[in-house]
């Protein structure tokens, strides 16, 4: 009967005019690679993330919003030290949410974005360099959310994120790509609470 109240109270979550308030993090486990576009030479990367977010359902299971994302990283070539990466990147997103299926939604999330990070590195003389680039990314993933609360959600992602990296004083490009899985919450306001109108999910 919980669980039963649980679903019905969330239906309404989805509807039209809603909004909805969370953050996620994510690792990369490895699968992520960085490939100077240049010489060709590709890099492993160690990279984590974290990405507060907002957004607004225009209709029934579709909203748009915007998304932060800071990430911290670590990469390694070959007969030289490890460099450290960090990244500020912000830009629109979109998620439609499916049926409810044995208490988990589903959902579908793509978005693109700008930003900026910052390169850390050694050089072989042990003098310590720093090169800025600017960024343009753009992902797509799937996940599914489960409800513990009328308003709240704990959500898993697997996502596929593309980045192009240009240095604009030196012109040295990079371009990163690979798997991310992420774990996250949300809230729900419901503007049906407030007299709104919509047929929810089921």
């Amino acid at each position: 009967a919980v669980v039963f109240s649980l679903l019905v109270s969330a239906s309404a979550q989805y509807n039209t005019n809603s909004k909805m308030v969370g953050a996620s993090s994510s690792l990369d486990f490895g699968l992520f690679s960085q490939k100077d576009d240049v010489s060709g030479e590709k890099t492993s990367i160690y990279n984590c993330d974290l990405s507060p977010k907002v957004a607004y359902f225009i209709q029934n299971r579709l909203a748009f919003g915007g998304e932060m994302n800071y990430s911290m990283g670590r990469s390694k070539v070959e007969g030289s030290e490890p460099s450290k990466n960090t990244a500020w990147t912000l830009g629109p997103f979109g998620r439609y949410y499916y049926k409810t299926v044995s208490g988990f939604v589903p959902f579908g999330e793509a978005g693109i974005g700008f930003g900026r990070d910052i390169n850390k590195l050694t050089d072989f003389s042990g003098s310590e360099i720093t090169i800025k680039h600017n960024i343009f990314y753009a992902k797509a993933g799937i996940g599914a959310s489960v409800f513990l609360a009328d308003n709240f959600t704990l959500e898993g992602m697997l996502s596929y994120r593309w980045e192009k990296a240009k240095n604009p004083e030196g012109g040295g490009s990079h371009t990163t790509s690979g798997l991310m899985l992420g774990l996250g919450f949300v809230f729900y306001f419901d503007y049906l609470e407030k007299g709104g109108g919509g047929d929810g999910i089921r």
